[in-house]
């Protein structure tokens, strides 16, 4: 019987600690945690909970806005996607996810760059994305 990417994960309590860990250091990132500072954290654990079940295969439905809605507001620059990346990269390879999880899960994040960035670039200076942010809040 074929297993979904989500029971080799481990099920549910194996992927909310992931999950715990990952969010608690996106928002508590120098780098991108700025964007996190009107989110309540576990809402956002939620989601992502949902969203990453889902992906990995799980019969758990994703409740949260489409990714390009979600992040539509927020200039998010590549460097910035790449940091998100990294951070979810040495998550996964910290709790020991077995490496075709890793491997998928990486690449399924990666497939979904167009929709959070329409910057290319692996760059990110702070101080110009929140320039950027703060320019987009005050747009019409």
């Amino acid at each position: 019987m074929a297993t979904t990417l989500f029971e080799d994960l481990g099920g549910e309590p194996a992927l909310r600690k992931i999950i715990d860990r990952f969010v608690d250091r996106i928002f508590d990132d120098v780098m991108i945690g700025f964007f996190f500072r009107n989110a309540r954290r576990e809402r956002v654990k939620a989601k992502e909970y949902e969203f990453a079940a889902r992906h990995l295969g799980a019969d758990i439905p994703y409740t949260g806005r489409a990714i390009d809605e979600a992040h539509r507001s927020h200039p998010i620059m590549g460097g910035q996607f790449a940091r998100r990346l990294t951070i979810l990269k040495q998550t996964l390879e910290e709790l020991g996810v077995p490496e075709h999880v890793r491997t998928h899960w990486l690449a399924h994040t990666e497939s979904l760059r167009s929709l959070v960035t329409s910057d290319g670039g692996r760059e990110c200076d702070p101080e110009q994305a929140r320039a950027r942010a703060e320019a987009s809040r005050k747009e019409p």
